[in-house]
């Protein structure tokens, strides 16, 4: 297990006469350390330099990243001033800085990057909580023209999560005069108490992860101090916990419904219980198990019936479906066969669940759920009455949408299989690793693959006619459908190619470059180019009426003209956006990391409403009639109604959704990391 590592730099004195003017942040630094070190709330090995100069926190910037391992989760805090120079570069200012000489007084943050691209953990955090300025009037003409740092700009990482407490220039001098203010450090402040009381455990499982913490903080400096917007920026596989809820409890409605004399009520509370043992932290667990052992005792037969099927002491666990009764065996992992060896379809097993048409079930009912061998992040397809989905396994998966039963499965020997699968024809088409995969839809044999540098596990496909495109570290790859012989390639430069939409005849991509381009895909031209300031990380279904809407790790969406490439307009959420956005009757419905779903005017970008879930939103919605489905961090699909923005309905799984729903014939399909592909009732 991987060690927990901290490094805290404050700075409340400074020898320039300018900086020594401004208000002092409090001495938060110690507190953060107080929490951070307690054994019993997250336990980090903490190191706390105050008021030193550049190269004593350089020196010791170089020793906390030098020789980390892999799994190692190390925290980089800053609290003080960070200042631009003339060319609009950040600096973050030490005890001896004087700002007539940045580079030789100051840490770069070009420096700080280095540092952290050179660390070998891949659970980095680096924590901002700062003030910023220009350092000299001259550097007016970039501020005024440009409130923003770009802070996160300057820290864009693998395995790195940044937090800053504001990215705007809130003070400027005139000589050593200064006009404007350093912000009252309320971040830190509210940083510590959500750690220190466990208010930070917002989905209330006993942990708290750097996306609840984030969240939390979020909401009370914004409530605190309306102008200052916290930002955040993240690069990382799955979730990070950063502390324990010390003062975690059992619900209250929990409580109160376990004390009812009504057991109906007390019915109600065996759920809310089973949710807190699949996935709650240890503490909780117990807590959840000891409460429904209890009830196993209740005078109530159904009561202790209910209870006695969650511990598995009784008939099939509420909420787990016809698969919890009939447990499928896992997929086979993938084993290693000679280059363009097709491996043999994983048999059918014999579970019979009932067929969904045959289950009367309201909104938000599980009607069944298939188990695969890993994460299930991918986006289902359904097609002809046939999910396929792919697993973090490495299999393709083809499951009967109405009963839940295996088809087949494929193992693809490539790596986690996280792209939406693309059908046509007989054929279905999906990524993993560094190949494109072809697949009989009908017998689950391979029919080709296409190999070429990496492609990656969620690589997009997009299929034109008798075309298909996909794209890998800088290239657009235009492949014969039926038989991967590849008809051109088009490079767009080094950087990673994130994605492939297909508007008619064009393939439009985006990469890590912030650049998106349109391709015609019949006769290899590009029609059109744009710069999106930081990565946009979009996708196909965010296309409509001639209309490209793209999000970025800014938090921003943008609204293209697929014509000309020209952007419509631009709205910023204020985190992060994963995901792309999906389009319905003049309404655009995008998620971001602060657990937002925003409903904007598709032709102007202004706000309709919006929805604050438990957990970062990180998946496409899914809209159907008056209802807009998604999946959250924090295990839930949430339905809402479109008109209102207000709450329908939410159906718990065992883990975050990472897998963005989809809806045919009244079911929503989507995929858990609790290994779970469920058909739920939508609507």
């Amino acid at each position: 297990m991987g060690r927990k590592l901290a490094l805290l730099i404050a700075n409340y004195t400074y020898d320039d006469e300018g900086l020594r003017r401004l208000t002092a942040p409090a001495h938060d630094a110690e507190a953060l350390a107080d929490v951070l070190r307690d054994p019993n709330i997250a336990g980090f090995d903490v190191t706390v330099l105050v008021n030193e100069p550049h190269h004593r926190i350089g020196e010791a910037l170089g020793a906390f990243f030098h020789g980390r391992r892999h799994d190692d989760l190390t925290l980089l805090y800053f609290t003080g001033h960070g200042l631009k120079d003339d060319e609009g570069r950040l600096h973050l200012a030490a005890a001896n800085t004087r700002r007539d000489n940045l580079l030789f007084t100051s840490l770069p943050a070009e420096q700080i990057d280095r540092a952290m691209s050179g660390c070998m953990s891949r659970r980095q955090v680096l924590i901002l909580d700062c003030c910023y300025s220009g350092a000299f009037p001259a550097t007016a003409r970039l501020t005024k023209g440009d409130a923003d740092v770009h802070t996160l700009e300057r820290f864009q990482g693998r395995g790195r999560t940044v937090l800053t407490a504001s990215d705007a220039t809130q003070y400027s001098f005139e000589g050593d005069r200064v006009s404007g203010s350093a912000p009252q450090s309320v971040f830190t402040r509210h940083l510590v108490q959500g750690l220190r009381d466990g208010g930070a455990d917002l989905d209330g499982d006993g942990d708290i992860t750097l996306d609840e913490l984030y969240s939390y903080v979020h909401d009370r400096v914004v409530a605190e101090l309306p102008h200052q917007r916290p930002k955040k920026q993240e690069n990382v596989e799955g979730r990070i916990v950063i502390a324990r809820n010390v003062n975690w409890a059992l619900p209250a409605q929990i409580r109160v419904a376990l004390d009812s004399p009504i057991a109906l009520v007390r019915l109600g509370a065996v759920e809310p219980l089973a949710h807190l043992r699949r996935f709650g932290n240890a503490t909780v667990r117990r807590r959840a198990e000891e409460e429904l052992r209890r009830l196993t005792e209740d005078d109530s037969r159904s009561v202790s019936g209910a209870a006695a099927s969650q511990l598995g002491d009784g008939p099939a666990a509420l909420g787990d479906g016809p698969a919890a009764e009939h447990p499928e065996p896992p997929v086979a992992a993938p084993t290693p066969a000679p280059a363009k060896a097709v491996p043999p379809p994983v048999p059918a097993p014999a579970p019979t669940p009932a067929p969904v048409k045959d289950v009367p079930a309201r909104p938000g009912t599980e009607l069944w759920s298939f188990q695969t061998d890993n994460c299930v992040r991918s986006t289902p397809t359904v097609v002809d009455g046939v999910v396929y989905v792919g697993g973090d396994g490495g299999s393709l998966h083809a499951v009967d949408a109405a009963t839940g039963r295996r088809r087949w499965s494929r193992a693809l020997n490539g790596g986690p299989v996280r792209s939406a699968p693309a059908v046509r024809g007989d054929l279905v088409y999906t990524t993993a690793g560094r190949a494109l995969y072809a697949t009989d839809r009908g017998t689950g044999q391979g029919r080709w693959e296409f190999a070429e540098r990496r492609l990656g596990a969620s690589a997009t496909v997009g299929v034109l006619d008798d075309r298909v495109c996909v794209g890998n570290s800088g290239t657009l790859y235009v492949l014969d459908a039926d038989g991967g012989t590849p008809h051109w390639r088009y490079s767009v430069g080094m950087t990673t190619l994130k994605w492939v939409a297909m508007d008619g005849s064009l393939a439009i991509v985006g990469n890590e470059g912030n650049h998106v381009y349109a391709l015609d895909a019949l006769v290899r031209r590009k029609k059109w180019g744009t710069r999106v300031a930081y990565s946009p990380v979009s996708g196909p279904s965010a296309l409509s009426d001639g209309t490209l809407y793209i999000g970025n790790e800014r938090g921003e969406l943008h609204a293209l003209d697929t014509s000309n490439g020209q952007r419509k307009w631009r709205h910023d959420t204020g985190s992060p956006i994963r995901s792309a956005p999906a389009v319905a009757d003049g309404t655009v419905y995008v998620g971001n990391d602060d657990g937002r779903l925003y409903a904007l005017d598709a032709a102007t970008g202004e706000v309709r409403w919006r929805f604050t879930a438990m957990g970062p939103v990180r998946t496409t919605p899914a809209v159907t009639g008056t209802t807009v489905h998604f999946g959250s961090d924090d295990g839930s699909v949430y339905a809402v109604d479109v008109t209102t923005g207000r709450e329908r309905w939410r159906f718990p799984t065992g883990g975050p959704v990472a897998s963005s729903p989809v809806v045919a014939d009244g079911v929503l399909y989507v995929g858990s990391d609790d290994t779970r592909l469920y058909a739920v009732a939508a609507g």
